[in-house]
Formats: structure tokens, C-alpha cells, sequence
């Protein structure tokens, strides 16, 4: 959220870091209001189209609501489209706001709807777009810098928590990514294991089929004996080893 204060803006605060400084007269106060203000591509929220703003100050026994100024016949430009609303705390309101023991304030807005005659003939829920402090600009200006320290480094150490769970992701994923590439290298291994296998099978299979012919031929009475070679005996040739292998014993 940005917030002019007079003629002087701010930076962009997320909820709750705005400390909101008033004194005991007529306060003029303008808001822009962001989505997803964390986001380096933020955008302004659209506040037109039947929206009604308020900046609410609550205590335990007492609320002050402040409706957006109007801008008829002001020298006030307010872009509700592009998020900005501007408040106007009287005098009387002030003085009783600084009164109060809470220090909490809040932006709502809710759709509003009227008939021709101005009655207001539908009203929404109620919801809050923005929550913060406030502090009485008098006090002494030690006291403001130490709300805004304490301001400042709790919005450090929310900045730090997020470094400090990146990192922690951050390092899951290179553990991860590491015993990825462990798997991928095993993969690999056994894949060079499984080409290797499959390469002798296949060396294996080719010896098979371009092997010495076999032929089996029978001797004697009921012995047989296997014979390999890689050529093809004529029918003389094989009576011939017949009569050659003839009283040999087979056991």
C-alpha cells in the first residue's frame, strides 16, 4: 500500500507495516492499494464500481468510521480505478482517535447500491483491505524511530525466514538432483551391461548358425556315432570310414 501523508509519499508497506502519524486537527489522508504487494508486478485493486471505503478506528467501547471523502467540488483528484481513496479526519475526530488506547486501524470496503431518490437499497459484507497503526505525530521523535525500527526488523526477519526457506528448498533440490544423476549413471551402467550381454548372445546365435553341419550315422548293432564336419562326404566315402571304424568298440 502506498500512503500520501499532505503532499509527501511513501514507499510500499505490506499489511500492517504502515504507521499512520495524526495530529489534533483536520487529518487529509490518501491510500493506493495494491494486490499481492510482494510482487514486483503488482497491480492497483479497482475500487470503482460501487465500492464504499472506510478508515475505521476501534476500541474496546468506541469505533470512529470515516467514509471516503467525497469529491464533489474539491480540488482533490482521486483515480479509484487505479486503487486510491482519500480520507478526511475532522478535528473532532482526531482528538478522539488520539484518545483512544488502541493503536490498530483499518480500510474496508463494502458494494453499495441506491435507488434514483439516493436511498441505499443493497449493501454487502464488509471486508477488510487493509489493517495498520497509528501513532500521534507529537510524540517525541525517538519514540517514532523506534516504531519504525521495530517496524523495520520485523519486516527483516520476515524477509530473512523466506531467504532461509528458499535455501532450505534450494538444497533439496540439488540433493535431489544429485541422486538423480546417481540413478542416471547406474541407468547407464546397466544399460553398457545389458548391450555387452546382448552383443555376445548375438555372437553366440551367428557361431550357431554359420557352425559345422551335423550328421549322425549309425555303426554296428545299435551304436551310433555323431560325426561333425564342414564339408559333405560322397556315399563310397562314408562306406569307406564304415570299414575303417569296423571292430571299434564303442562303450
Amino acid at each position: 500500500m502506498d500512503t500520501v501523508n499532505g503532499n509527501a509519499a511513501t514507499v510500499i508497506y505490506g499489511k500492517g507495516d504502515v504507521c499512520l502519524k495524526l495530529n489534533p486537527f483536520d487529518n487529509y489522508r490518501m491510500f493506493t492499494l495494491y494486490d499481492d504487494w510482494r510482487s514486483d508486478d503488482r497491480k492497483p485493486i479497482d475500487l470503482s464500481n460501487g465500492q464504499k471505503m472506510y478508515l475505521i478506528f476501534r476500541s474496546k467501547n468506541k469505533e470512529i468510521r470515516i467514509p471516503e471523502m467525497d469529491m464533489i467540488d474539491t480540488g482533490y483528484t482521486v483515480d479509484k480505478v487505479n486503487g486510491q481513496v482519500l480520507f478526511k479526519i475532522n478535528q473532532k475526530n482526531a482528538v478522539d482517535i488520539l484518545a483512544m488506547e488502541t493503536r490498530t486501524f483499518y480500510i474496508t470496503r463494502t458494494y453499495e447500491s441506491y435507488d434514483s431518490s439516493g436511498e441505499k437499497v443493497i449493501s454487502s459484507d464488509e471486508e477488510v483491505m487493509y489493517t495498520g497503526l497509528w501513532k500521534d505525530e507529537g510524540t517525541n521523535t525517538v519514540e517514532n524511530y523506534t516504531s519504525q525500527i521495530k517496524n523495520l526488523t520485523g519486516i527483516l526477519e520476515d524477509r530473512n525466514v523466506q531467504i532461509k526457506e528458499l535455501q532450505e528448498s534450494n538444497a533439496k533440490l540439488i540433493e535431489q538432483n544429485t541422486n538423480f544423476a546417481t540413478q542416471l549413471e547406474n541407468l547407464k551402467d546397466t544399460n553398457d551391461q545389458l548391450s555387452s550381454q546382448i552383443a555376445e548372445l548375438e555372437k553366440k546365435v551367428n557361431e550357431y548358425e554359420s557352425g559345422a553341419e551335423y550328421t549322425g550315422t549309425v555303426i554296428g548293432e545299435g551304436q551310433q556315432i555323431s560325426i561333425i564336419s564342414g564339408r559333405t562326404y560322397t556315399e563310397d566315402e562314408l562306406k569307406e570310414i564304415s570299414k575303417n571304424l569296423e571292430g571299434i568298440q564303442i562303450r
